[in-house]
């Protein structure tokens, strides 16, 4: 239970700083859109990626592990279409950099927030 709320909570901050980063790759309706969006990430990151990194395995492996970037991407990516009419990410490098800041804020707050 609170790793699923350390992944909700990661994804709506990284939601939130990709908004504030990139001022003009990212156009959404209200705040609390953003919201929802970084809970959609948080969900996804904790029910969708394990099953994606069992799946694609082998390709992590001969990628060292390069291909969990491109599962991050698409994660990302569906939260776009889901939120198709309120958020909008615009053109494919503005994902890469959501997808990077999202991964880095998910990074840190697993790291810094784990129970020894």
């Amino acid at each position: 239970m609170k790793s699923l709320l350390l992944k909700i909570v990661a994804g709506i901050t990284g939601i939130g700083l990709s908004v504030y980063i990139l001022k003009g790759g990212i156009t959404y309706n209200s705040i609390p859109t953003v919201i929802f969006a970084g809970i959609a990430i948080g969900l996804l990151f904790f029910f969708v990626k394990p099953i994606l990194n069992i799946i694609t395995l082998p390709l992590r492996i001969i990628t060292l592990n390069l291909f969990s970037f491109v599962i991050i991407m698409f994660l990302v990516w569906i939260v776009d279409v889901l939120f198709a009419t309120s958020l909008e990410i615009n053109g494919l490098k503005n994902i890469f950099f959501v997808s990077l800041i999202v991964w880095a804020t998910d990074l840190v707050f697993s790291v810094s927030l784990k129970s020894p």
